[in-house]
């Protein structure tokens, strides 16, 4: 099962404090609103630093000097902005002077609509305000054309503004802006320029004292919204040149400047691009007298729409934003109210800063709960959620989505029992009365009845097998779920409610049939209880065999060697359980190590393997002369048990559970950096130091182990083809020298024997 890290924000100081809360959000807010001056103008120029930091970081690194790098970076994209601008602009003009000639192409279009649905209140109002415009316009060409063909005598008068006070309102007509690109400008510059300099006065001021989380929530921040930006740019960029493309080929005038609006226009979430494709869409009912370039148009809108927002957008955003639509939604609106149309365009990268940073403030997590798209339940508590409320609908979905993911089996153990244990503790912490409890179980038994695999006929006639719930009903909800795994193996098996672990209850059984007996406690002390219904058990029919199935947390550390004379079997998981009553039942065990009581001894017997195989000479040359030929740190081979499913973790070294990862996979495992991984959560990967990895598997003949040849090293790298087929190579003669030591090892043991 896919590990998962929901978002556990901690409890708000402000939570207390409502009034407090709300005077601190007015506040922020006014200050962000009447300091728009300031902040929008530094926004976008933090914004286009984090765009361009790539650009003057790979300047640099072809030996360009730092200053020379950003002058570069800068002029480049002025020059952009301002092309865009200036063919942006004189496509206006274009258009503004072609509006006229489409008069007489909207009137008809209008008389045919009128004629099609036999006219109305709005269609007739257009009509004559269309046909009235083309009056005015005809009339005044025709007073032109009649006029005398005499000079017109041309009088300047003075309308007491004169030459200087044209100028000052051209002037300041244009300042404003100028001086808003001028500011940014500067701005993007020395943040260039200071870059590293700032981000240590930053860390120097919000870190007090906690360096790690400071560099780990700057580190977040820079790479969620440099890949957020990197991807919107290059899918508004690509959107652009299609739409633009698009409506040159059906012939809308002026494509090139909708082309440009739809690129800019792509940066306001949800709304930007349907803004803009109405205009082409209006346009073309003006221009085409049939309806081909209209529908055309309308197509390649929701062509372009489907497949950029459900095909290009998941595969290069992923997860970079870490918000969820309604939150980008939300902060849109926010950001728009505070600072207009620029509050649309960077609402998005602002919030992303925002959520990572409460990730990291004490206090702030309940703004990453709201915003974040990061779970804030895990599989088992929505499930249990699910089970508390009586929701049996939500419940089978869940439970259906995990199935289909996981495998049924991994369900019981990873979902389903996680969630009778939370109830398990609400109930010992007196937060939860009897009712509860049975509501619980009681939609947790039409979930199993809905997802359970075929039962065979007659599976409770005579059964071989009684699995008792053996206190609770949260015991019987257990027992449902192995009494299920049973039945999937072809046995028959029947529930027992706990009443039937009474002495009263054991009287009037009849066992002569059964075979085996299943004791399932989900609470403390389990063996307790299990040891004296076992007794009991054993005394009306003494040959049956007893599997405990203990499921409470704190007792998976009790050993099959703890066993009594009336406990045969032990087990900690719905699968194991289901294992041991199959194998009782004189089912072949296919893989020794599947027992309960086997995989801690495999498991020690396979780092024993492993031991020897880093202290065998050849071995020891074959993996130093492979970590040479690589360039790498350190070459490792390491044996680990095939049916270990590695959700052991603390119990586990690093290599054994990149070994599992390996093994399950069938194939190469490379990853570049460890530590921002899949597995950077694992505390034994964490304080390993390792960061880079590259492992094969190594095919053993053993049925029990499995071995993987892999390649580390302590810094950050990718490794390439020629260092990966490296290591392919070495797999073949490693694999004979393992089987070598398997057999030199086997021939010892036997010697120690005789």
């Amino acid at each position: 099962m896919e590990t998962r890290t929901p978002a556990s924000p901690a409890p708000s100081p402000l939570a207390n404090q409502p009034l407090g809360a709300i005077l601190t959000f007015v506040l922020i807010v006014a200050v962000l609103y009447l300091g728009r001056g300031i902040f929008v103008p530094l926004v976008l120029a933090v914004l286009l630093a984090f765009a361009l930091g790539p650009v003057v970081h790979g300047l640099r690194r072809v030996g360009t000097p730092h200053i020379v790098a950003v002058i570069v970076s800068v002029s480049a994209v002025l020059a952009l902005i301002s092309g865009v601008a200036y063919l942006a602009f004189s496509q206006m003009l274009s258009l503004a002077s072609d509006l006229p000639r489409y008069q007489a192409t909207i009137s008809e279009k209008l008389r045919m609509l009128q004629e099609t649905f036999g006219g109305g209140r709005v269609i007739d109002r257009l009509v004559a305000t269309v046909e009235r415009l083309g009056a005015q316009v005809e009339a005044s060409a025709e007073t032109l054309a009649e006029q005398s063909p005499e000079p017109i005598q041309v009088v300047i008068a003075d309308d007491g503004m004169g030459s200087l006070e044209t100028a000052q309102t051209v002037f300041f007509s244009i300042i404003g802006p100028l001086a808003s690109v001028l500011i940014v400008t500067i701005f993007l510059i020395f943040l260039l320029l200071e870059r590293e300099e700032l981000r240590d006065r930053f860390l120097k001021l919000a870190s007090r004292g906690d360096l790690r989380s400071s560099t780990e929530a700057m580190n977040e921040a820079s790479s969620r919204v440099g890949r957020y930006l990197l991807a919107q740019a290059t899918i508004s960029a690509g959107y652009g040149t299609l739409f633009g493309a698009g409506l040159f080929v059906l012939g809308v005038p002026n494509a090139i400047l909708w082309g440009l609006l739809a690129s800019v226009f792509r940066y306001i979430p949800f709304v930007g691009t349907l803004i803009i494709a109405t205009i082409p869409i209006l346009l073309s009912v003006a221009v085409d007298p049939g309806w081909t370039m209209l529908f055309g148009v309308i197509g390649l809108y929701l062509v372009l729409e489907v497949t950029s927002n459900n095909i290009v957008e998941p595969r290069l955003y992923g997860t970079s934003t870490g918000l969820t639509p309604l939150a980008v939604l939300v902060a849109a609106m926010f950001w728009a109210t505070l600072w207009g149309p620029i509050g649309l365009i960077v609402s998005m990268p602002l919030t992303v800063c925002i959520v990572v940073m409460a990730r990291y403030v004490p206090g702030l997590g309940f703004i990453e709960t709201i915003l974040g798209s990061a779970p804030v339940l895990l599989p088992q508590e929505r499930f249990y959620q699910r089970l508390i409320s009586g929701n049996v609908e939500e419940a089978i979905e869940l439970a259906d989505r995990e199935i289909e993911k996981d495998g049924i089996a991994d369900f019981y153990d990873d979902i389903a029992v996680p969630a009778l244990r939370l109830a398990e503790a609400d109930v010992a912490g007196d937060l939860a009365d009897p009712s509860h409890r049975h509501r619980v179980v009681e939609t947790l038994a039409e979930v199993l009845d809905d997802i359970a695999e075929a039962t065979p006929e007659n599976a409770e006639e005579h059964a071989q097998v009684r699995v008792f719930g053996g206190k609770t009903e949260l015991d019987q909800a257990m027992a449902l779920m192995v009494a299920e795994r049973v039945r999937a193996r072809g046995f028959s098996a029947q529930v027992m409610a706990p009443v039937a672990l009474r002495k009263e209850g054991i009287a009037q059984m009849d066992l002569s049939e059964t075979e085996v007996a299943c004791l399932c406690y989900l609470g403390e002390r389990p063996d307790v209880y299990a040891r004296y219904a076992a007794r009991r058990l054993k005394r009306i029919k003494p040959d049956i065999v007893i599997v405990a199935g203990y499921f409470h947390p704190d007792y998976k550390a009790v050993k099959d060697e703890g066993t009594t004379e009336e406990i045969d079997l032990i087990a900690h998981s719905i699968a194991l359980a289901a294992h041991a009553v199959a194998l009782a039942l004189g089912e072949e065990d296919s893989a020794v190590s599947g027992r309960p009581e086997a995989i801690p001894q495999l498991r020690l017997a396979a780092r024993a393997v492993s031991a020897q195989a880093a202290a065998d000479p050849d071995i020891a040359r074959s993996l130093r002369r492979l970590a040479r030929s690589a360039n790498t740190t350190v070459a490792m081979v390491t044996v680990v048990p095939l049916t270990d499913s590695g959700d052991d973790e603390p119990r586990m070294s690093h290599a054994e559970y990149l070994a599992h990862e390996v093994l399950e996979r069938s194939g190469t495992l490379i990853i570049e950096d460890l530590q921002h991984s899949p597995y950077a959560h694992l505390r034994t990967v964490v304080e390993s130091g390792v960061r880079a990895y590259a492992g094969v598997p190594v095919p053993l003949e053993d049925g029990q182990l499995g071995a993987v040849l892999a390649i580390f090293d302590q810094e950050p790298r990718l490794y390439d083809d020629a260092q990966v087929g490296l290591l392919e190579n070495a797999v073949a003669p490693v694999a004979a020298e393992i089987r070598d030591l398997f057999v030199r090892r086997e021939a010892e043991q036997q010697e120690a024997i005789a």
